[in-house]
């Protein structure tokens, strides 16, 4: 009987050790992948518009240059480049990562309009329709000396890669 007794109080103790560890480990384990996590709010930066004025910008850009584009082209120019948010935050990071190593400050992207040539061989290409490339930028300012200040242009980020091939719309999409 008195071995029966220290069994059981061996076994409770064994899973009283075990249901502390389980209520530990899932305390520590951070939040559960239900989508529900809390997430801090971020704010848009001052440059964001809303869509219906995108739609506008883009209905002008339209309105008084795609014909005249088309009309040279003899075709239906691509007008608006996708890119995933992976592939954004992946070139962000990359070029962050980069400049730190290079001690660039203040660092930016510009983005170029560009054009695939008709000849290119390149599979990724779209020959002969538009396209944009993402140069980084890094700030040490150049700012003319003269009568007529004029405002600082960032550099280009020389050893840095630029991003280009994301997806063009074919026909041209608009802003909804």
């Amino acid at each position: 009987m008195r071995e029966n007794k220290n069994n059981n109080t061996l076994v409770g103790a064994m899973a009283a050790i075990i249901i502390g560890l389980l209520i530990f480990a899932f305390m520590f384990r951070g939040p559960l992948d239900d989508g529900q996590e809390d997430r801090k709010e971020i704010a848009p930066p001052e440059q964001t518009i809303d869509l219906k004025l995108a739609a506008q910008l883009q209905q002008e850009y339209v309105r008084t240059r795609a014909d005249s584009i088309n009309a040279m082209l003899d075709k239906v120019d691509t007008r608006d480049f996708w890119f995933s948010l992976e592939t954004m935050e992946q070139y962000i990071d990359y070029v962050k990562s980069e400049g730190e190593k290079k001690g660039y400050k203040d660092m930016g992207i510009r983005i170029f309009y560009a054009a695939y040539p008709q000849d290119s061989r390149d599979p990724r290409a779209d020959p002969g329709y538009s396209t944009v490339v993402l140069v980084p930028t890094m700030g040490k300012p150049r700012i003319a000396n003269g009568f007529f200040p004029v405002a600082p242009i960032q550099s280009t980020a020389g050893g840095i890669k630029a991003l280009n091939f994301g997806s063009g719309g074919h026909p041209p999409n608009d802003v909804q």
